[in-house]
């Protein structure tokens, strides 16, 4: 299993889009699919239609409360499990600062060890900040893709994001891999430009594929759909077709040869 932590530090730049989107797309493509929502905002678990008090969520792993296989829920996007988020998390992560008895970094990396066989990749959706949630996501990881919209302070919080991703490689995740900065709401305009011109001053690979603005992503968020099923044609869907395939390249996952023994919880 593949896993990839989906982070920026700042909000509304389309983490939990990308992580829907990207999930629809594996899933086309016959992949198992485990999406975790680390963000106590909790949208990605919103969109599946899954915030329950009352069930298990991803604060229950950070709190060693309950084993992953009991938190997982079925969607109704074929070939994709969730793990579910919700407010719980707030007092989770004060909880996981608190506990000294239990790693408190690698928690959700123990966790996804025991499902490492049932799925092909795993998407995190994390917080927009670095909470026990974003580090946990990132010292379980094995890549990074981190979202940038494209307006006058888009790299706010890039730099951090990557001075933490090089401290928790040193004593937690030596595997951890930049897969790159991903522009959102993509315009092709001066702004856009600028935008890219920064990133790449960082130091920092900016993803090939780029997501073009369009409203069809926050209609279809808000019809609960992946742009693939509420926008076939559209612009954006392209967009995250393009993504999909350029990250399964740098996997190097051949979808024609996918294991269609592993059955995730369905």
């Amino acid at each position: 299993m593949e896993k990839i932590a989906i982070i920026n530090l700042k909000g509304g730049v389309g983490k939990s889009v990308t992580t829907i989107n990207l999930a629809a797309e594996f899933s086309a493509r016959g992949l198992q699919v485990l999406v975790v929502d680390l963000d106590k905002q909790a949208n990605t678990t919103k969109f599946y239609n899954a915030l329950d008090y009352d069930k298990p969520s991803t604060a229950d792993i950070l709190t060693c409360a309950h084993g992953i296989a009991y938190t997982m829920q079925v969607t109704d996007t074929q070939k994709v499990n969730l793990v579910p988020a919700n407010m719980r998390l707030l007092a989770a992560n004060k909880q996981v600062l608190l506990d000294t008895t239990e790693p408190q970094q690698i928690r959700l990396r123990d966790a996804l060890e025991q499902v490492q066989d049932l799925f092909d990749i795993c998407l995190m959706d994390c917080p927009p900040d670095l909470d026990m949630g974003s580090i946990n996501a990132l010292c379980a990881a094995d890549w990074v893709i981190i979202p940038v919209d494209c307006d006058e302070w888009a790299t706010d919080g890039l730099r951090e994001v990557l001075d933490q991703m090089n401290k928790l490689r040193m004593y937690y995740n030596p595997r951890l891999k930049l897969m790159g900065v991903l522009l959102t709401k993509y315009n092709r305009t001066n702004a856009e430009k600028q935008v890219v011109k920064d990133v790449a001053e960082l130091g920092v690979l900016v993803m090939k594929s780029m997501i073009r603005y369009t409203v069809k992503v926050k209609e279809a968020r808000s019809a609960h759909k992946a742009l693939r099923d509420y926008a076939p044609g559209g612009t954006a869907t392209q967009d995250y077709a393009d993504l999909a395939d350029e990250v399964l390249d740098v996997l190097g996952l051949d979808v024609s040869n996918v294991d269609t023994q592993k059955d995730g919880a369905h």
